[in-house]
């Protein structure tokens, strides 16, 4: 068999080699090179492989014999494969050095088609006439991923660090700082800042009816959503738009990298909402609690000069004819007295709620010690009201004065809608009060009817009347707790308050309250099943009974 036959891939050309170095060294050259971890490659001055050692084979998935004799750019993939004839013929030609002597990264390909980096090292050899080159190739696809997964967990630190930046700086502003327009554009803006990607159009924050957007704000089709939802209730989002449409890839990176920053700085702001409504709550509520005393300080004064104006009366109507001048002047006074004595009555009973129990009562007769009390306002913002409340009604197991509360709630309301969509006086300008006894399911209930013809409720405000501070008035017209308290007050009775409406026509309000005679926790248990989303109706028709 001849040298060529025995192995062509293991020699470096018999005949250099036999000439260049000793049998001895022959074989521990071979043996060296043969055991080498990395891949081992000679070439000749056109390129062309003469050697090929097992790492080498290995490594790319070709046998010796399929690489020996073919040029050595098939194991490069574009633009190495076209360049590499070019860099050789350039070094023969002006000595110029790309890689021979220094050593680079660089990409090879496999017999599969795979391609993978190397750190290619070369060398070149010179015997006789003659030049070789030695290439020692080092597979990096390992330390390539290692630093792929280095850089990647840095990124994630970096990005980590401006999120928690961000919620701090946010967190920090909106506990010190008033929750208004500003503050959210700021935070619009910070965060738009944090997301730094330039496929990031901007940032909107959506509360209630205001929107706040970085100064960067594009609306597009593509964007990312973090809902704000407080008490169980959305009161709105943070959104991340895109600048253009994204690759699936790259939505998905954008997402990832942004999701759980707009998800937390969603739920600091609902939190944050939580917190300063609860405590407008306290406020509000230890306001009305003084209130309450100072009506109470305030109605025993008034009480006893009106009790002394009407006994006065008394006195000076027994010394006057009927009939005459200052018997009519005498009576008018004793009635408007009295009249004072009855709004100072009803105002002693707003600030005796929470002493008060339960007690049978006629719902004709709460409903006359509120108009008592409207009538005056009702008249002067030029409203026709009537009211259609029976004597005969069955009596109600109640406290009464916390339905009165109810129905002026529900008055103040009526008025404020009709004054709105009529400024003076108006021919449909009108409050009509009713009750009836009604069937729900299998309990006896009375209902309460109050209608206005004012300028009704968007169906987007729908779904959060009864929410605590929630309103659709101006901030000097109420505090948003009107339907909030009543529907609790209606609760605790064992009803239910249910709301129809529709813009610029009607508002509809029912309240209906059981008849029984104990307040069981079964009979609680049915009637509140009826849920607030229940509560709301979707009824465009007209009211009945208008």
């Amino acid at each position: 068999m001849s040298d060529q036959e025995k192995s062509p891939g293991v020699e470096l050309k018999g005949e250099i080699s036999r000439q260049a170095l000793s049998d001895d060294e022959q074989g521990w050259a071979r043996a060296v090179v043969e055991a080498a971890v990395d891949g081992i490659i000679t070439i000749d001055e056109v390129g062309v492989i003469q050697y090929a050692n097992p790492a080498a084979q290995q490594m790319f998935g070709y046998r010796a014999e399929e690489m020996v004799g073919r040029n050595i750019n098939f194991l490069m993939p574009s633009p190495y494969r076209n360049e590499h004839d070019g860099y050789l013929d350039r070094y023969l030609k002006t000595g110029e050095r790309k890689i021979i002597g220094i050593g680079r990264n660089v990409e090879a390909k496999r017999k599969n088609g795979e391609v993978f980096p190397v750190h290619l090292a070369v060398s070149e050899v010179v015997l006789g006439e003659r030049r070789l080159f030695t290439g020692s190739i080092h597979d990096i696809t390992n330390q390539r991923e290692a630093q792929r997964e280095k850089d990647l967990l840095l990124n994630e630190l970096n990005r980590r660090n401006k999120e928690l930046n961000c919620l701090y700086r946010v967190g920090e502003s909106v506990r010190s700082s008033d929750f208004g327009d500003e503050l959210l554009e700021w935070i619009a803006e910070f965060i738009h800042s944090t997301a730094s990607d330039p496929s990031v159009a901007g940032i909107c924050i959506s509360i209630d009816d205001g929107k706040y957007t970085s100064r960067q704000f594009q609306k597009t089709p593509w964007k990312f959503t973090a809902e704000i939802v407080a008490a169980k209730h959305r009161r709105g989002s943070v959104e991340l738009y895109l600048l253009r449409e994204q690759s699936q890839i790259d939505s998905q990176r954008v997402l990832r990298e942004n999701r759980e920053l707009l998800r937390a700085v969603a739920g600091l702001l609902a939190e944050t909402m939580e917190r300063k409504e609860a405590e407008a709550k306290v406020i509000h509520a230890s306001k009305l609690a003084s209130i309450g005393e100072l009506a109470a300080g305030v109605g025993h004064e008034i009480n006893n000069p009106v009790n002394g104006i009407i006994n006065c009366m008394d006195i000076l109507a027994k010394e006057s004819e009927d009939g005459t001048n200052a018997r009519k002047f005498i009576d008018l006074a004793r009635s408007e007295a009295e009249r004072i004595a009855t709004i100072v009555k009803n105002l002693l009973t707003f600030s005796r709620q929470k002493k008060e129990q339960y007690s049978k009562a006629r719902l004709k007769d709460i409903v006359d010690a509120v108009m008592t009390l409207c009538s005056k306002k009702l008249e002067k913002s030029h409203i026709e009201f009537e009211t259609d409340v029976s004597e005969d009604l069955p009596r109600l197991s109640c406290r009464s004065e916390q339905l009165q509360q109810v129905i002026m709630n529900l008055i103040i309301n009526a008025m404020h809608a009709l004054d709105e969509r009529y400024p003076e006086a108006h021919p449909n300008k009108s409050l009509k009060i009713s009750a009836e006894e009604i069937m729900l399911g299998v309990v006896r209930h009375v209902r309460l009817r109050v209608v206005d013809t004012g300028i009704g409720i968007e169906p987007s405000a729908m779904d959060r009347i009864f929410d605590p501070f929630f309103t659709t008035k101006g901030r000097d017209k109420g505090t948003g707790l009107g339907l909030s308290v009543s529907d609790e007050i209606v609760q605790a009775h064992g009803g239910t308050i249910t709301v129809k409406s529709k813009p610029r026509e009607f508002t509809e309000i029912l309240v209906d309250l059981p008849l029984h005679a104990d307040r069981t926790d079964e009979l609680n248990t049915v009637i509140r099943g009826t849920t607030k989303e229940k509560r709301v109706s979707e009824d465009d028709g007209a009211p009945v009974d208008r």
